[in-house]
């Protein structure tokens, strides 16, 4: 068997620094209260309102955000009985700053097909006044803190360009260490930020993601007119009674649901795949990732992303049901997930390895049905592994002959039967050596 350490209590998964810049579209607005149901599971740094060349205004002069919040405020004391980790509304509020939203920091972006990375860049920020999201921006970075910031274009990008550019200028010592742990999250380029912050900061980490269009924005997911009306909308009080979209239309979700801890460390690499997409380092720009395509027999391009909406979207119900169920019994909860070696391990060719997740549970006492898988696109060892149990609590194999380390990628699922039904990871990360 394998020759590694059996970790006898898994750790929880560390909450990840998370900034958000919202345009305030009508999408927002949706995304925003999956969003405030998630802020348990990452470490909100700051939501700030922006603008987009779609949004060139900005909507900060609106109430949306505040209404929404004060919602929130509403269920907190049901879904503090779920969930330990949710800030209170006040925690939120304080945390909400109006960063660019000057129309003619717009310049760039006419058309979908200019939103590329390695596009030129037409507008610099070194004119612009500071705005208080931008300020927040730089403190957040400079924060003695070593977690990646995990900051979420869900419009523009403009707020952190000016971040940027100042913080170069006038943190010199600072600013590579800074920019180390900066990942950036773009909903497509909806500026000309991105260009910019690809090509004068190199140091940033950028992720460009379009495959939301056509699995989670507008006129795709159709066949949710009624969940939202049963599931959101209806009877679960005053935050899902605020979802202004008849169906699940929330083109900005995969940006947070990249950093949400549910066992699948989605947000440790652009290229591991998750509920936020998977990601391939692009030729165009430096140190930025843009879509990456899952094996799928059905040849969909989007099935990095596609593959996990339903059961993220069963996630959403069930912490919707948590805003009126007073106590942790009137509502489902997923499973906790504890693969017996840990979430990392290594092995050499030729040794039986055995990944045992039987020491999972689930809170509520449902059954747990397993499903194991080969994450094969994402582990440099590129060809399928022969393995038993893919249906069982453990699985067993053979770690292949290697000429040089290669990783292998699993993931196991454990699904409840509850209602509905829920969903926990685990990703193992099996390193072969020769």
């Amino acid at each position: 068997t394998a020759s590694c350490t059996h970790a006898e209590t898994q750790k929880p998964e560390e909450k990840q620094r998370v900034i958000a810049m919202t345009d305030g579209e009508i999408d927002d607005w949706s995304s925003m209260i999956r969003f405030l149901l998630y802020t348990s599971d990452f470490d909100v740094e700051a939501i700030i309102e922006t603008n987009s060349v779609w949004q060139r205004e900005g909507h900060s002069r609106e109430t949306w955000l505040e209404d929404q919040l004060g919602a929130y405020e509403s269920v907190y004391p049901n879904l503090i009985k779920h969930h330990e980790g949710y800030p209170t509304a006040d925690a939120l509020r304080a945390l909400c700053y109006v960063g660019d939203e000057d129309s003619t920091h717009l310049a760039g972006i006419r058309n979908s097909k200019e939103q590329v990375p390695g596009a030129p860049v037409e507008i610099l920020p070194d004119g612009w006044e500071d705005t208080p999201g931008s300020e927040r921006i730089i403190e957040i970075l400079l924060k003695d803190d070593p977690r990646p910031v995990h900051i979420q274009a869900w419009g523009g990008g403009n707020t952190l360009s000016r971040a940027l550019h100042k913080l170069k200028a006038e943190f010199p010592d600072r600013y590579d260490e800074a920019v180390a742990k900066t990942v950036v999250y773009n909903v497509s380029y909806q500026d000309d930020a991105g260009n910019y912050i690809e090509q004068y900061h190199p140091g940033v980490t950028m992720i460009h993601c379009t495959s939301f269009s056509g699995t989670w924005n507008y006129r795709v997911q159709t066949d949710t007119y009624d969940f939202i009306r049963d599931e959101v909308k209806n009877n679960h009080g005053p935050l899902g009674a605020l979802y202004p979209q008849d169906y699940v239309s929330e083109g900005d979700s995969p940006a947070f649901m990249y950093v949400i801890a549910n066992g699948l460390r989605n947000y440790a690499h652009p290229t591991w795949g998750g509920w936020g997409g998977r990601f391939t380092k692009t030729k165009k720009a430096p140190n930025t990732y843009r879509n990456a395509v899952d094996d799928d027999d059905n040849g969909d391009k989007r099935h990095a992303m596609r593959r996990w909406v339903s059961a993220s979207n069963a996630d959403f119900q069930a912490r919707m049901d948590w805003c009126v169920a007073e106590r942790y019994e009137d509502a489902n909860h997923p499973p906790k997930v504890r693969v017996d070696v840990g979430t990392d391990i290594t092995v050499k060719s030729g040794e039986t390895v055995t990944l045992d997740a039987s020491g999972s549970e689930d809170p509520d006492g449902d059954k747990l049905t397993f499903n194991w898988w080969q994450y094969r696109e994402v582990g440099t060892y590129d060809r399928l592994v022969d393995f038993s149990g893919s249906d069982q609590q453990a699985i067993t194999f053979t770690a292949p002959d290697v000429e040089e380390p290669k990783t292998i990628h699993f993931i196991v699922e454990a699904k409840d039967d509850g209602v509905p039904s829920l969903v926990g990871y685990q990703r193992v990360v099996v390193e072969v050596v020769p």
